[in-house]
């Protein structure tokens, strides 16, 4: 196939004629043939073609703005096929919502690969898409369906991508938002799907010492990506943990001996992980 050729510092010149030709002649043909053959998915096929001209022009022009186009219809085309296509039986409506999500999602990905190796400068913007959109999508498709699963999903698949993002390229706005956020989901999770006798104060108390661990996340993090402890962190995460410890204390009391065991082995885990630390700051 032949590529177009042009210098690193020649910018390329994009055939716009012939990449609109290329989507006419691709969305006209499935739609010719679906008013002949009644297959009632081949009219669907039309966006996703688009979707996979597009991105391929990107990836030979190395044009983010094309990968962006084609990874986006793309994604949004395969999702709708999916969740539409009259040729399978049609799933429940909230499994059909997270099968366009998890393609969409996987379109997003694709425009940060692509992005990354063709560019050199990747789309996290489509990394973060690509989280906030597949965590729910892939929580709606998993049965049971639930608002604290869409939290847990959703927490996550906004923290994780932020914090990937933040240290990938040093900023620690982000890597403060995907500490403080990715634990958030988790605690709200783990908190209130707990069994029903659990009391409210209990419930409060396991969210908070959850959330104070984000904090402990930001100090760690400050060390691994940016040579430098950041103490700040402790303070907020430290009343958190207080404050969760004596809900859940106070919640159900018979619970005080086992939560300070599980404390104190969190804490030689904390003290080794600082030494560890320790050391290889000496080396550095």
């Amino acid at each position: 196939m032949n590529t177009v050729e042009h210098s690193p510092t020649e910018k390329p010149i994009i055939p716009y004629r012939t990449i609109a030709g290329g989507i006419l002649v691709a969305a006209g043909a499935a739609l010719f043939l679906d008013r002949y053959l009644q297959t009632r998915w081949l009219s669907l096929l039309v966006m996703p073609l688009i979707g996979v001209f597009l991105y391929q022009w990107g990836v030979r022009m190395r044009h983010a703005g094309l990968l962006a186009a084609g990874g986006l219809l793309g994604g949004l085309g395969f999702g709708v096929l999916l969740a539409l296509n009259p040729a399978v039986p049609a799933p429940p409506l909230l499994r059909q919502a997270g099968y366009a999500l998890l393609s969409l999602a996987l379109g997003c990905l694709a425009v940060w690969g692509g992005t990354a190796l063709t560019t050199g400068r990747p789309a996290w913007w489509a990394l973060l898409v690509s989280g906030a959109v597949g965590a729910p999508g892939a929580a709606l498709v998993i049965p049971p369906v639930t608002a604290l699963t869409l939290a847990f999903a959703v927490g996550l698949g906004v923290g994780l991508p932020l914090l990937i993002w933040g240290s990938a390229v040093r900023l620690y706005g982000l890597v403060i938002s995907g500490c403080l956020i990715a634990p958030i989901g988790a605690g709200v999770y783990l908190a209130w799907a707990a069994p029903q006798e659990a009391n409210a104060l209990l419930r409060t108390g396991v969210m908070l010492m959850w959330f104070s661990a984000g904090w402990v996340l930001i100090t760690i993090f400050s060390r691994l990506r940016f040579n430098r402890y950041a103490w700040w962190p402790l303070i907020p995460g430290g009343i958190l943990a207080m404050v969760g410890f004596g809900l859940y204390v106070g919640g159900d009391p018979d619970n005080a001996l086992g939560i300070i065991g599980n404390t104190g082995s969190i804490a030689l885990m904390i003290f080794g992980l600082y030494l560890l630390l320790m050391r290889k700051g000496i080396h550095h």
